[in-house]
């Protein structure tokens, strides 16, 4: 591929557009525009580029016709179109007198406009180099009949999809959808760039924060790039920050705080000495953050908290550690799930007390203008979001986001959610929802606490979605809160979320959302609805954290949200289920398991995984994939429900120690612990300590049982020791006869199916696994049928290993 061409397929890439028709309007390449004879004559007229041409020379060039790379064609403006032309050195982008068309990129897109301008209104683009990273754009709006161009200066060095151009020449704002490779670029130069100027760490995001509120400004907007110097284009800062501020009804104090950050960077020596037309000066950053984050969080279409993602990449690399601000944001794909639980409309009032950088606010706001007219919309912009926020910086960045997305006016409160004077004023506006993610293991106030204030302050009959660590629901903590919520209100509903939801934003902590419904004391003879939802659809791909790569996303919340508004239950995803505040507010336990996904596959490695463990461990001498049995097996078509306890005796464990396996030498019997990896394995005992009474021996055929760490895993184990970490399972005295290897790997991949109901912050108690029913083949009199298992199993591969 040509060098050129590499700058071409740039260049449409960038633009986010391809040959021939796309949506409102048509790519030609090559001047091959013959079914337009208006522009074909125009290109005739033109001819060959020649090697030198004064820019008002209209006399013609070389023979044939002109050859720009691209002309482009709207489908909604017929008088306005856009051309292009490529060269592939960063060398050749402009000569000094714009007088050789040949040879130069813009030189030769003017060339070519000139002739057009006569009957259109032209965009024309000039680009250069053949890296993403470093390439040179110039963009000129010369207008039908006027006798120069201008040049567009958010159009330099940076390409946009063709309607943001039409949107440029008309002054309107840019939209551009969310790119994370753009941003995490762009937030990783700019730390950069601010650390080498010595800006400090607590500044810098205000600094970033302070330009695009200045942005809002129109005047600003349009005139920061014809600042001459840095004291100029400081001073229009400072005063487009405070104007816009001011329109926004902040306190002013902040005002003043925000201000004084930007003074302090007028005082910065570094910033102050580098010319405004090189990268690091103070209008690099201004023009960066206009062309490249604010068209991200313009763009209408989406719910996506573009400003608040970008600090998350900027911050992160202050700290190191992810959190630099403290900053943990809510997914996007988890706030707009909130909202639409929360059943959000134009009508709506929604406030987040703990709100971070807005995130909800914004996709609350996207779902609110959805079936809105234009006074409804500057209603809700007014009037119907609402927020809190405690840290000074991070509510910097909230009204800036609020403020930027067009809110109007910032009612977003800087101070504490349970100061007297903030509760009132927001009980007060008649609030009927509430979405939060409140901050995760605070000293002074657990997260329920935050939620119960949340609550407090919506409208009777309000509702309050929030997103809390799993321990809230498991009723091991927090008992006190946990029994004042359900005294004051209802609480519809809990999801159990993926365990890996905050991956992508520094944070591990498993999650689950509830539904409250609020000033109505829970009655504890209705039922909640409890889902499981753990597979939202999202993989985790290197660099981008967890990302929607096979576009699932959107049937998956749209059958969550449908079940929840049916109450719909099913095995395996949901349950109906009353709970008192002492209970547990999770579907692990109380849904039934989805039994009948269970296949030959998952038995067969059942048994495979069982016959490695007795082959690396001497106790069978070769390997075979034979069955025990080759005759064909009879498919059973009677089921029942059992419970663990029917069937199986459970022993508890006693403490063991890497250390005190250690000094054991020679040893044979495995000791478990809590863990899925090896068989639960933690170390062996020799055959001298069987009569230890310090430990629990297991001296026959069991399942073992992981209680924490992989909790609920269950292995299979011909003799082995309990560590206090893990528990045994035995079938009961009276089914004794049914002891074999056959009969144990059966009910052990019965019960694996039960893992899910245990994880972090929820291990295997007895009680509670004692009631866990499985489902077995039955006779006709509605006993088990053993014979089924122990047939099943023997006609599988690897079974006569056993």
């Amino acid at each position: 591929m040509s060098s050129e061409r590499i700058t071409e397929d740039l260049t449409l890439k960038e633009m986010n557009i391809t040959l021939g028709k796309n949506d409102n309007c048509y790519v030609y390449e090559q001047g091959n525009i013959n079914n337009i004879s208006k522009i074909e004559a125009l290109l005739k007229k033109a001819g060959g580029k020649p090697k030198i041409c004064e820019l008002n020379d209209f006399s013609n060039g070389g023979n044939g016709k002109a050859q720009p790379e691209f002309i482009i064609t709207f489908d909604n403006d017929r008088n306005t179109i856009i051309v292009i032309e490529c060269k592939k050195s960063i060398n050749r982008h402009i000569s000094e007198k714009l007088n050789q068309p040949k040879d130069y990129a813009v030189d030769g897109v003017l060339y070519y406009s000139k002739f057009l301008k006569s009957d259109y209104n032209v965009i024309a683009i000039a680009v250069s180099g053949t890296n993403k990273n470093n390439l040179k754009i110039s963009t000129f709006d010369w207008r039908k009949n006027q006798n120069l161009p201008q040049e567009i200066i958010k159009g330099k060095d940076v390409l946009y999809t063709p309607e943001n151009y039409l949107r440029l020449i008309k002054g309107e704002n840019v939209k551009k959808a969310l790119s994370m490779q753009e941003i995490r670029e762009m937030a990783l130069m700019m730390h950069d760039y601010l650390r080498d100027l010595k800006v400090s760490e607590k500044s810098q995001p205000v600094f970033i924060a302070g330009i695009l509120i200045a942005l809002k400004d129109k005047d600003f907007s349009l005139e920061y790039s014809s600042a001459n110097s840095f004291n100029s284009l400081h001073n229009r800062l400072i005063t487009a920050i405070n104007t816009v501020l001011n329109e926004s009804d902040i306190r002013k104090e902040k005002i003043q705080d925000i201000k004084h950050h930007f003074e302090m960077i007028g005082k910065n020596g570094k910033i102050k000495t580098i010319p405004l037309e090189e990268n690091q000066s103070l209008l690099w950053f201004i023009s960066e953050l206009d062309k490249k984050i604010k068209p991200m969080m313009d763009y209408a279409d989406v719910t996506v908290d573009a400003l608040g993602i970008f600090y998350h990449e900027f911050v992160k690399y202050s700290g190191g550690d992810g959190k630099g601000l403290g900053i943990v944001l809510t997914p996007q794909h988890l706030t707009e799930f909130m909202c639409e639980l929360a059943q959000i409309n134009k009508n709506s009032k929604v406030v987040d007390i703990c709100c971070g950088s807005a995130a909800f606010l914004v996709t609350a706001m996207s779902k609110m203008f959805v079936n809105a007219n234009q006074l409804d919309i500057d209603k809700i912009k007014k009037d119907a979001l609402y927020g809190v926020e405690f840290d000074d910086d991070i509510y910097t960045l909230s009204i800036a986001n609020m403020i930027v997305r067009g809110d109007g006016k910032s009612n977003i409160i800087y101070g504490d959610c349970f100061d007297e004077r903030t509760i009132k004023e927001l009980k007060e506006k008649n609030i009927n929802i509430g979405l939060i993610n409140p901050p995760y293991s605070q000293k002074d106030h657990c997260e329920l606490e935050f939620v119960n204030n949340l609550l407090n302050i919506l409208t009777v009959g309000g509702i309050g979605v929030a997103v809390v660590p799993m321990s809230c629901a498991i009723g091991t903590k927090f008992k006190a809160e946990r029994e004042l919520l359900f005294k004051e209100h209802t609480l519809k509903a809990v999801f159990s979320m993926p365990d890996d939801m905050f991956y992508s934003h520094d944070a591990n902590t498993n999650v689950c959302v509830m539904v409250w419904e609020a000033h109505k004391p829970h009655d504890y003879t209705s039922n909640t609805y409890f889902g499981y939802y753990k597979n939202d659809g999202f993989v985790k791909a290197k660099k981008l954290g967890r990302i929607d790569k096979f576009n699932k996303w959107h049937q998956i919340k749209k059958e969550w949200i449908k079940n929840y508004e049916n109450k719909i239950v099913k095995s395996g995803v949901s349950c109906l289920k009353s709970v008192k505040h002492s209970d547990e507010w999770l579907a692990e336990s109380y849904m039934e398991t989805d039994y009948d996904n269970l296949s030959d596959r998952d038995f067969i490695q059942g048994i495979k995984n069982f016959c490695i463990y007795k082959f690396q461990n001497n106790l069978i001498n070769k390997l075979t994939d034979k069955p025990y049995n080759t005759q064909p097996f009879k498919e059973k078509s009677c089921w029942n429900y059992f419970k663990v306890d029917d069937i199986l005796e459970i022993i508890n464990g006693k403490g063991i120690t890497q250390e005190e396996i250690n000094i054991v030498e020679n040893g044979t019997i495995p000791c478990i612990q809590g863990g899925d990896t090896n068989n639960g394995i933690l170390g062996y005992f020799s055959e001298e300590q069987i009569q230890d009474k310090d430990y629990k021996y297991i001296d026959e055929l069991s399942i073992t049982l992981s209680r924490v760490g992989s909790a609920g895993a269950v292995n299979l184990h011909p003799r082995c020791f309990i560590g206090d970490k893990a528990k045994s399972l035995i079938l009961k005295k009276r089914y004794k006869e049914h002891k074999n290897p056959f009969i144990y790997l059966y009910l052990k991949t019965v019960l694996s199916k039960n893992k899910y109901r245990f994880a972090y912050g929820r291990g295997v108690v007895s009680d509670t696994y004692k009631q866990i029913k499985i489902k077995l083949p039955i006779n006709e009199d509605n006993s088990i049928n053993w014979n089924y298992m122990e047939e099943y199993i023997k006609s599988l591969p690897y079974s006569s290993n056993l």
